[in-house]
């Protein structure tokens, strides 16, 4: 499949590098040279200097044969205009815009993007608002998602200092559950996938956990995880993440009383106007003085979504040693993740990451019906309905060859959801979930049907 990236930002370039993997032709196009490169060599792409709203620049792109167009620059404007080129001039099939300011994301302009050429909206501002909110009700979670339509859940949980399952085996893991159908489906060590198979967890670790939404809370008392609901919230930056956040939790009743804390007058000013049952407090959040003012022993959750990696670090361990029970710090730096274990961050986000998993969700063909990009970059669950020609449909798992890097987690089947066992028998239509490590979705299709593509 052709696939054309217009922005070699952290977006694009992370894009890039994960499509490449799976065998696609990319080409990716900036406007800045030094932002392209040795991309072309180092992630076997083409690259091309340019505008990507110039239809010239598109044309060398070769967008008359292209499959997918994403807009994915820093600027709205010339993402609109470039999906509008893209449908015009070369009626590209699918094209996705992001699109990061506020006054574009109004339902009344809905009308106006889809004029101007645009597939998809995604807003990285808004996906990644959604993802922090859902990652911070389970306790040391780093990752949480709702799969088939809320059935189910993928949780990622950290191993914590003087946890119980330190030097546990996923063995231990499941014979402590037995009787609740839970899948543990991968194990992440210092940003890398390992074996789970005879591996003793350490401190740090995470673990990849997959269950009906019916056992969750079983599950998690069964590991000593627990559930978060923050009566009080402080956000500290009133960004447009920041904003996005408090904007959510007014419409809904995950937290009864929500302070953000923005250091520039103009903004907390806007802020104020803007929401309606929101305490917007004008000051730094790393002064003293406000910190006292604060009194953030009182607040259960503090969220940091500055525009510095480094604040946002400095302000998620600040709340903690005031003794908020969970922190967030928003990072764009992917190192900045490991550095940061057990020191009081409870919870990372990497903005690029969720926008990512947003794209791959939208793009993904087919009988693909959800597709989860995992915040630490090391796969994907998938949601695929099986046909009567899916090779998993054949015999029981335990006589299927399943690739290396794919678990079968279980099945959706009549709304209800069966846990993977040796001598489950896959049925047509049932909704397979998997996960898949990364660069392994074209393994993964071998066990769904001759000739289909996740694409």
């Amino acid at each position: 499949m052709k696939i054309i990236i217009a922005g070699a930002g952290q977006v694009g370039v992370g894009l890039a590098k994960y499509l490449r993997a799976e065998n696609h032709d990319i080409i990716l196009i900036d406007n800045n040279v030094n932002r392209l490169g040795n991309l072309s060599e180092l992630l076997d792409i083409q690259t091309i200097e340019g505008s990507s709203s110039y239809p010239a620049v598109l044309e060398k792109a070769g967008a008359d044969s292209a499959d997918i167009f994403l807009a994915v620059t820093g600027s709205d404007e010339t993402n609109i205009v470039a999906c509008g080129v893209a449908r015009s001039v070369f009626n590209v099939p699918t094209r996705i815009a992001r699109i990061a300011a506020p006054e574009y994301l109004s339902v009344k302009y809905k009308s106006f993007l889809q004029s101007q050429g645009i597939d998809i909206v995604l807003s990285p501002e808004v996906e990644t608002a959604h993802q922090i909110l859902e990652s911070l009700t389970v306790a040391s979670s780093v990752d949480m998602v709702n799969l088939a339509g809320g059935h189910v859940k993928l949780v990622g949980l950290r191993i914590r200092k003087n946890s119980m399952l330190i030097g546990k085996k996923i063995a231990d893991l499941k014979a402590m559950c037995e009787g609740v159908p839970v899948c543990f489906t991968a194990l992440r060590r210092r940003r890398k996938l390992i074996s789970m198979e005879n591996t003793s967890l350490r401190w740090g670790d995470d673990i990849y956990v997959v269950t009906d939404t019916e056992h969750f809370l079983q599950m998690l008392d069964i590991l000593a995880y627990q559930m978060i609901s923050p009566k009080y919230l402080v956000v500290f930056g009133g960004g447009k993440v920041g904003y996005q956040i408090a904007n959510i939790l007014e419409r809904t009743t995950f937290s009864q009383n929500v302070t953000v804390v923005e250091k520039d007058e103009t903004r907390a000013r806007w802020l104020g106007e803007k929401l309606s049952n929101t305490l917007v407090i004008h000051g730094d959040g790393l002064d003293d003085t406000l910190i006292d003012d604060l009194n953030l022993p009182a607040y259960q959750v503090a969220i940091a979504t500055t525009q510095s990696d480094e604040s946002n670090i400095l302000l998620s361990l600040l709340a903690k040693r005031n003794g908020v029970e969970r922190t967030c710090a928003l990072i764009h730096n992917p190192l900045y993740e490991d550095l940061v274990t057990g020191l009081g961050v409870d919870l990372t986000i990497e903005p690029n990451a969720v926008l990512v998993s947003a794209i791959l969700r939208h793009i993904r063909k087919g009988k693909v019906k959800n597709d989860y990009f995992i915040q630490s970059g090391i796969g994907e669950v998938l949601e695929v309905e099986a046909m009567e020609t899916s090779k998993i449909t054949k015999r029981p798992l335990e006589s299927l060859k399943v690739p290396d890097g794919v678990v079968v987690a279980g099945v959706m089947r009549a709304e209800k959801f069966i846990i993977a066992t040796p001598d489950l028998q896959v049925l047509p239509h049932d909704t397979v979930i998997l996960f898949v490590a990364r660069g392994k979705a074209r393994d993964a299709e071998k066990l769904f049907t001759v000739g289909f593509t996740f694409f």
